[in-house]
């Protein structure tokens, strides 16, 4: 992580101090996820955070006090502004910033509730603290939703985070896809991705802010494999072996030829 996104985490794990109900999510939740052993060099840098603010009944004043008081908590010098109201399918929107009123990073607080989540241990202030992100089978849904559909080109950043996760192990396929339909949501026909490989290239290649950015190739290639029983629609126990998928391994007891 670079220096602004450890100033995010500072602020991420001040809210969980004041336990503000929040499930994190996007980048920062990404980096919190693969902070003890990153599975490849690979890093989108963000200036957001992002995450849904749990319970119906909160106003955006209360979220920008919460917000504002974890931010203080971390940099006095620093200040929260209200940039966009929260409204069906809208988060609401905060800007956190410097003396000069620069913008040092921006923070979403969406209202959606769901259960996919679990506490990532780090070390603040010399302490273990359990902060409360998605879990990467969520994470894993909601990019692989988006690279299925037509919008994938202005997803590029999907493709990335999707090729950072391809790198770790024991992704369960069908922990994957109960969370897809958990949500009420179909999973689309990666139509685009598949047959419009030109195009997708091309927003790739105008995607920024990516540390030892992979060619589009070897991007390509390692998705396919990864996306392939999503896109084959398949329903079978299989695991992520961080290279390809394979069934479970059974167990058989053990026997002994005893001869004659």
């Amino acid at each position: 992580m670079n220096e602004n996104e450890k100033l995010m985490m500072k602020v991420m794990a001040e809210l969980t101090k004041a336990k503000a109900p929040i499930i994190f999510k996007g980048a920062m939740n990404l980096n919190l996820a693969l902070q003890e052993a990153p599975p490849v060099k690979v890093h989108r840098i963000t200036h957001d955070i992002d995450g849904d603010w749990l319970g119906a009944n909160h106003t955006v004043e209360t979220m920008r006090d919460v917000l504002e008081k974890a931010v203080h908590r971390v940099d006095p010098s620093l200040s929260v502004v209200v940039f966009r109201e929260p409204a069906e399918e809208k988060s609401a929107g905060f800007r956190i910033l410097d003396a000069d009123k620069e913008r040092v990073f921006k923070v979403d607080f969406g209202q959606r509730s769901h259960p996919f989540y679990q506490d990532y241990q780090i070390i603040y202030q010399g302490k273990p603290l359990y902060i409360r992100g998605a879990t990467r089978s969520k994470m894993l849904s909601d990019k692989i939703c988006a690279i299925a559909s037509p919008k994938v080109f202005r997803r590029a950043k999907d493709l990335v985070d999707v090729y950072i996760l391809s790198h770790s192990k024991d992704v369960n396929l069908l922990d994957v896809h109960r969370t897809i339909h958990a949500g009420g949501r179909t999973l689309g026909s990666f139509e685009e991705f598949r047959t419009r490989k030109d195009d997708l290239k091309h927003a790739y290649e105008k995607l920024a802010n990516v540390e030892n950015k992979p060619d589009f190739s070897a991007l390509y290639g390692r998705l396919e494999t990864f996306l392939a029983p999503f896109i084959e629609k398949k329903l079978r126990p299989l695991t992520w072996t961080g290279e390809a998928w394979a069934a479970p391994q059974r167990h058989a007891a053990g026997t002994k030829n005893m001869g004659r």
